[in-house]
C-alpha cells in the first residue's frame, strides 16, 4: 500500500515524542510510506533536531515556520492523491506511538477495507476517555474527490474540524435543517461517530499528550498537564486568532455555533462545498477575507 504521511511539529517537546512514533511505524511497516515532517514554528534548535530526525528515518523535512497546519495537510493530500497516486494520506500527530511491532500494519489492514466508502478513517487508543481521536487520520480518495481541501482560513486550526464536518455532512446528503442530527456527532464519542467516518480503536496505541499517560521513556513528561506553554503564542491565539475566527465563521455559515444556517456561501452557484487544491489558498476569492498568513509570530 502506498501512503503519503505528514506530521507537524510546533514545539520542541514534540520532537522526542515524534522520534518514538516514527520508529514504531517506519521501522516495522511493510507499506511504502512517503513521510514529510513539517516544522510549523522555526527556531534554529528545532530545525537542527528535526533535521536529525529526517536523516535518521530518511524522510522529507519542510521547515516552514508559518504555523499553517491545515495547508500542510492540503499539500500532503494533493501530493499523495494527485501526484503519487497514494492509497491514502495519513496525518500523524507527533505524540502517537505504537507499542507492538505489527500494531500499525494491523490497523492499516482493517482501515483499508473502508477506503472506498468513507471520507476518512481515524485511529484512537483503546482508552475509554479518548473521545476525540485526532492522533491519526487516514484521508481517503473518496474524501479528497468529494470534499477536497481543509479551509485554511479557520486559522490555525480553530474550527477547522467543524468546517470539515459541515461540508462532509452536506455532501453526505443529510438534512441540513435537522440540527439534532447534525450536532449529535460533534461530541466525539465512539457511539456518535459520523456516518462518513470509520473509527478504529487500537489498544497498542499510546497517545502521549493525553492526560492519563505517563511514559517512563520520556521521564514522565507526558500528558497535556505537563505541556510547556509558549506565552506569546497563547496570548496571540486567544486574542487575535480567536477574534478573527468568529466573524469569518459567521459569514461563511450564516451564524455562530449553534445558530448556523448551513448554506452560506454555498447558496451561490459559483461556490462548491468541495474546496479544490487550486483554490485552497483563498477558496472564496473576494467574498470572504483571506487568513492571517504572514502575521504569525
Amino acid at each position: 500500500m502506498k501512503i503519503e504521511l505528514a506530521t507537524i511539529v510546533a514545539s520542541k517537546q514534540e520532537i522526542p515524542w515524534l522520534d518514538f512514533g516514527l520508529e514504531s511505524i517506519l521501522d516495522t511497516t511493510k507499506h511504502d510510506i512517503n513521510t514529510t515532517i513539517y516544522l510549523a514554528r522555526y527556531t534554529d534548535e528545532m530545525f537542527e533536531d528535526c533535521a536529525k530526525l529526517a536523516n535518521k528515518y530518511n524522510v522529507n523535512l519542510e521547515p516552514r515556520g508559518d504555523n499553517s497546519p491545515l495547508q500542510y495537510v492540503n499539500e500532503t493530500k494533493h501530493r499523495g492523491f494527485d501526484i503519487h497516486n497514494a492509497d491514502c494520506v495519513m496525518s500523524l500527530q507527533p505524540d502517537v506511538v505504537f507499542l507492538q511491532k505489527n500494531a500499525f500494519d494491523d490497523c492499516l489492514d482493517v482501515a483499508s477495507e473502508r477506503f472506498d466508502s468513507m471520507y476518512y478513517v481515524c485511529i484512537a487508543s483503546g482508552h475509554p476517555d479518548d473521545i476525540q481521536p485526532m492522533g491519526i487520520m487516514l484521508h481517503t480518495k473518496l474524501g479528497w474527490e468529494t470534499v477536497g481541501c481543509e479551509d485554511i482560513n479557520f486559522y490555525p486550526m480553530c474550527g477547522g474540524e467543524h468546517d470539515w464536518h459541515r461540508r462532509c455532512y452536506l455532501e453526505w446528503g443529510l438534512d441540513p435543517t435537522n440540527k439534532a442530527m447534525y450536532t449529535y456527532s460533534l461530541n466525539g464519542k465512539p457511539e456518535t461517530t459520523p456516518p462518513w467516518v470509520c473509527r478504529l480503536n487500537c489498544n497498542d496505541l499510546l497517545h502521549l499528550e493525553k492526560e492519563w499517560n505517563v511514559d517512563e521513556r520520556l521521564r514522565g513528561r507526558t500528558g497535556n498537564h505537563h505541556k510547556l506553554l509558549d506565552y506569546g503564542m497563547e496570548i496571540f491565539g486567544k486574542s487575535i486568532l480567536l477574534e478573527w475566527h468568529v466573524p469569518y465563521y459567521s459569514k461563511k455559515w450564516g451564524g455562530v455555533q449553534p445558530q448556523e444556517q448551513y448554506v452560506y456561501p454555498f447558496n451561490k452557484e459559483k461556490y462548491s462545498r468541495k474546496i479544490k487544491w487550486e483554490d485552497s489558498i483563498n477558496p472564496y476569492k473576494e467574498e470572504l477575507a483571506p487568513s492571517l498568513r504572514g502575521l504569525i509570530i
